[in-house]
């Protein structure tokens, strides 16, 4: 780059702090490894061949990848730079990724996010194994082995056709929903969810009528507009309901409630891990 820019065996030495002979031997070699010609050069002139203007193109592009990767060791080493596995779920999705999207942007710009959803890898196992280095889950959670900062906290609301008779009423008494058709999910896919409702109905001491069973939160959402029930879900899910289907909130005090939470294994030192918590911690606010 040196010769091809100074066009001067002199002036690129001099620039490059070495001896003309050993900077034209080194050329010398380099033309004779990449196999083609890419200077004319004699006595009094120097010119780049077209090979050679091609190879400088080639070069800069080259040397200022270096620098770059140089830079990203430095600011990897800093916590400021580097690739993040992230498991996330339908909740964080909605509720805490578009903030933290801009923010990662501007204050770790060399971030790369690799998302996982919780349906290809389970936040607790994902965390263990390694394969995650943080996870934003639901909360209430106990997990020893794990490090959890809560990021919010939501209400849980009632899903319903929007024809259902009680979606007349801005709120819904729990005593309303004693025996009433509902869709339900298993324990180990949700469990701050499952037991939340459940405390709720036993402590109204009303009936649980399940009716169908989905895994995921889109399921929910279908079979209630399809009539077949109502779901209880968190309050940041409303903002993928459909036409059809509506929410209301539980006339109830204190209103049940689960949380968003970010967790990252207990003893991970990684400084960016902790740069990332932080900038997540600035997007937990509860409604």
């Amino acid at each position: 780059m040196a010769v091809a820019e100074e066009l001067n065996f002199t002036r690129a030495a001099a620039q490059l702090h070495t001896a003309q002979p050993s900077l034209s031997q080194q050329i010398r070699q380099l033309e004779k490894s990449v196999g083609v010609r890419l200077l004319d050069r004699s006595r009094q002139h120097v010119a780049l061949t077209n090979a050679g203007r091609i190879f400088l193109h080639q070069a800069r592009d080259i040397l200022g990848r270096v620098e770059h990767a140089r830079r990203l060791a430095r600011q990897a080493a800093d916590g400021r730079a580097g690739d993040l596995s992230v498991g996330t779920f339908p909740s964080a999705d909605v509720r805490i990724l578009p903030a933290l999207r801009p923010l990662v942007a501007k204050h770790l710009p060399d971030l790369r996010l690799i998302l996982h959803s919780k349906y290809t890898v389970e936040p607790l196992a994902g965390l263990r194994s390694g394969t995650l280095d943080v996870a934003f889950m639901r909360g209430p959670t106990a997990a020893g082995d794990l490090e959890l900062l809560e990021l919010l906290r939501e209400p849980i609301v009632l899903v319903l056709p929007s024809h259902h008779a009680l979606a007349r009423r801005k709120k819904i008494p729990v005593k309303s929903l004693d025996d009433l058709p509902c869709i339900t999910m298993e324990r180990s896919l949700a469990p701050a969810l499952h037991d939340a409702t459940a405390a709720l109905y036993r402590e109204a001491r009303i009936r649980m009528h399940a009716v169908s069973n989905a895994d995921n939160v889109l399921g929910h959402i279908q079979l209630v507009q399809e009539g077949l029930g109502f779901a209880r879900l968190p309050e940041s899910l409303v903002a993928l309901l459909p036409a059809g289907v509506t929410f209301r909130p539980l006339a109830c005090d204190p209103a049940p409630m689960v949380s968003i939470v970010v967790a990252w294994k207990a003893g991970n030192g990684s400084r960016l891990v902790r740069e990332f918590v932080n900038l997540a911690r600035l997007c937990g606010t509860t409604p």
